[in-house]
């Protein structure tokens, strides 16, 4: 189990962490953009709740990758991106609970957001994979 949550403090992990929490970060702010303009009006398939939660989720995620430097919270936070990807595409071509927006939501907010979640799923899956290979006494040089 400290396998999972022991943090790592190698240059590239710290760095890898500093990014992905990044992305993280701007795929939140852009989600509670988007509620704060639109989507805390939509009471269908409570996308207000769900706006605002995935933008508060990312933040605390963000927060526990850059804290905690470990697997656990890198999966987690990678996990929350693709499922956010993933009910963007759920949403966009079936609906949610009754809202169906069809193509309607095809708007720079949702390209920059699905950018950044592709991209930090991708780079958090890349993180956990190096901190499985890295050994937890490698220098904090690199």
């Amino acid at each position: 189990m400290s396998q999972l949550t022991t943090p790592h403090r190698t240059a590239r992990l710290v760095a890898l962490c500093g990014v992905g929490a990044g992305l993280s970060i701007a795929s939140g702010a852009i989600h509670l953009h988007l509620w704060d303009m639109f989507y805390r009006h939509i009471h269908n398939g409570h996308l207000d709740k769900l706006f605002l939660a995935q933008s508060i989720l990312c933040f605390v995620g963000a927060a526990a990758v850059l804290a905690m430097r470990n697997i656990v919270a890198v999966v987690a936070d990678a996990a929350l991106l693709a499922g956010t990807y993933g009910g963007y595409l759920i949403t966009r071509y079936h609906g949610w609970f009754g809202f169906n927006p069809g193509s309607g939501i095809d708007t720079s907010w949702a390209a920059w957001s699905m950018f950044l979640e592709i991209v930090g799923t991708l780079l958090l899956g890349a993180t956990a994979v190096l901190m499985v290979r890295t050994p937890r006494d490698a220098p904090t040089s690199g």
